[in-house]
């Protein structure tokens, strides 16, 4: 969350934000209702992602971020092209599109899922077949673009039950073929995964939350990748990668590439 969205809280509450924010950095009571808007009204849902509350949340990957990920998926010739299959992210919640060589109209938050998923097939070959956990769901984008190129056994999605709505709301426009499942904290019981996957969300919770996640999840995966970022008020105690790689047998840090905010890195285990 950065300092323009910290004021504007500020601002529209009268609250201060230890006040206003307890499970997460994204848990506050403004993106949640920007999340039931989208996911109950269809004229909202049109346009989301354009939102500009919901941009300081997800979709403010700039321009520029977009060219760098273009870059690392063009490594991969079979994604790069599948890029026409990926692009049908965007036909829904109009996101900001803009013009990349070789590839045309497409939003750079969709690149990024993209550069996440040439991630993943890198580090843990095919995802077919898999029973997939992801913590932080935004609006089931990540998903889709996994949905779009693999075919998973299931894939659960875990978050607020607003951005649940929302993702559901949003992934109900296609065709997937894996099994989805949409579940809370409190609904998710303890279970095996094959793979959990985080983008900046886990690490963005506090201690106490994050406790519940590796319990229930993290610590029954097979592999995982978590995006981790240390952005965190000290109020909310969370670990450090020093301490998850203690926690989390078999894992190790990874650059994040393009490097999105210092000190940000990405703990995987179970690669190939």
């Amino acid at each position: 969350m950065n300092k323009v969205f910290k004021k504007f809280l500020r601002k529209t509450s009268g609250l201060s934000l230890s006040n206003k924010i307890s499970t997460s950095l994204s848990d506050n009571q403004i993106y949640p209702q920007v999340c039931l808007d989208a996911a109950n009204d269809y004229r909202f849902f049109n346009q989301f992602r354009q939102n500009p509350i919901y941009n300081e949340i997800l979709e403010h990957v700039t321009e520029k971020e977009g060219a760098t990920y273009l870059e690392i998926i063009a490594h991969d010739p079979v994604l790069l092209g599948e890029m026409e299959k990926f692009r049908q992210n965007d036909l829904h919640g109009t996101p900001r599109v803009y013009q990349y060589p070789n590839v045309g109209a497409i939003s750079p938050s969709t690149l990024r899922y993209v550069k996440v998923l040439s991630d993943l097939k890198n580090l843990f070959k095919s995802l077919d077949g898999l029973n997939i956990c992801e913590l932080g769901v935004g609006y089931g984008g990540q998903c889709r673009i996994i949905n779009a190129q693999y075919v998973p056994a299931a894939y659960r999605l875990v978050d607020i039950k607003p951005a649940l709505m929302l993702a559901q709301r949003f992934l109900d426009n296609y065709a997937v073929k894996s099994t989805i499942s949409y579940m809370t904290m409190n609904e998710l019981e303890k279970n095996n995964y094959d793979l959990v996957i985080s983008n900046y969300a886990f690490t963005e919770l506090p201690r106490h939350i994050q406790e519940i996640y590796l319990e229930k999840v993290i610590l029954n995966a097979r592999h995982g990748y978590i995006i981790y970022n240390d952005i965190n008020p000290a109020e909310f105690k969370s670990y450090k990668k020093e301490e998850l790689l203690k926690v989390i047998p078999g894992s190790r840090i990874i650059d994040e590439v393009p490097l999105t905010h210092a000190n940000n890195c990405v703990i995987v285990w179970g690669t190939n």
